[in-house]
């Protein structure tokens, strides 16, 4: 090389005056990989990128407090990144069709609705990242699956808790603390709710259809009608003590539809509480009708008729 240095030379330039490797070997006159064979044969530590970046703004701040916006350099750099990001990100999105044998927007509807991989799986088989298959769904319009979908996924048998009751991860004593707890706050915060109408309420569907046909007979109801604070019915005929309920088939697991011996926890579920709910209303005087929403879709005048038929009474 020609010329010799000490290791104390370099790490006062590099370490002490923070020099940059150009100015080392502007200063030595050496050549740039002179300085670099040196500091890696003093076992001198290279700053980061992040680092060198920090003590050139420092030293420079040309930059500082500029933008894209305001600074024709910032603005040309700003574009440049982002051109050789789309590009790049271009050739890679090829590289993924080129191996499946699939567009882009077929494989991610492939993957996510026919083999039901979520969204992470998506990535990790393509070898994206998430917010990209997520950015990629939004502008190919390719709709998510509902949340309780997503929910009830992850009770399967890949769930660490899977099969495991509160009383195996936590104890007896624990497991029904934690259920009392659970109870009496999820009460407490309903109550509350009801008392200041803070319900996220909405009409559906069905009950827009029977809403349409109540007013068309002039029949004066009250919709999502609290009852003692407890209970919230979709419509109510105060005068009259009736109550109307509007079901949805699969959520109140429509006898007609479904085997109540192959129902699901939810539909078990929902079965008890509008057993609950009836007993509690017809305790206090109120008479209950339910229509499904199949009978409400197939003749609405048959389900209003009855509720006419309760009224003549």
């Amino acid at each position: 090389m020609g010329k010799e240095f000490s290791r104390e030379l370099f790490n006062d330039l590099y370490n002490k005056n923070k020099k940059s490797i150009r100015k080392i070997a502007s200063q030595l006159n050496v050549g740039k990989t002179n300085v670099e064979y040196y500091l890696k044969k003093f076992k001198i530590k290279r700053r980061t990128h992040e680092e060198a970046r920090k003590l050139c703004l420092k030293e420079y701040g040309w930059a500082k407090g500029l933008t894209k916006e305001t600074d024709e350099r910032v603005g040309k750099l700003a574009k440049s990144i982002k051109e050789a990001y789309i590009k790049k990100r271009k050739q890679n999105f090829k590289k993924i069709e080129f191996k499946f044998g699939k567009p882009i927007k077929e494989l991610i509807n492939y993957l996510y609705w026919e083999k039901n991989y979520s969204q992470n799986e998506v990535a990790k088989k393509l070898g994206l990242h998430r917010s990209i298959v997520i950015e990629l769904m939004k502008k190919f319009n390719i709709p998510k699956r509902p949340k309780y979908q997503y929910i009830s996924s992850l009770k399967g048998i890949n769930h660490s808790s899977y099969g495991k009751t509160w009383e195996d991860i936590q104890g007896k004593i624990k497991a029904q603390k934690r259920k009392r707890d659970y109870s009496l706050r999820f009460r407490n915060l309903t109550i509350k709710r009801l008392e200041n109408n803070e319900f996220p309420f909405f009409d559906t569907k069905i009950e827009k259809i029977v809403a349409k046909e109540l007013l068309k007979r002039k029949i004066h109801f009250i919709k999502q009608f609290r009852v003692g604070n407890k209970f919230v019915c979709d419509f109510a005929i105060p005068f009259a003590k009736i109550i109307i309920e509007c079901d949805g088939d699969y959520w109140h697991a429509n006898p007609k539809i479904y085997n109540k011996n192959l129902l699901n926890t939810i539909q078990k579920n929902k079965i008890k509480r509008d057993r609950s709910k009836d007993n509690y209303l017809n305790d206090r005087g109120w008479v209950v009708l339910r229509f499904f929403e199949s009978d409400i879709h197939e003749d609405i005048n048959k389900c209003i008729n009855k509720v006419q038929e309760k009224l003549n009474k």
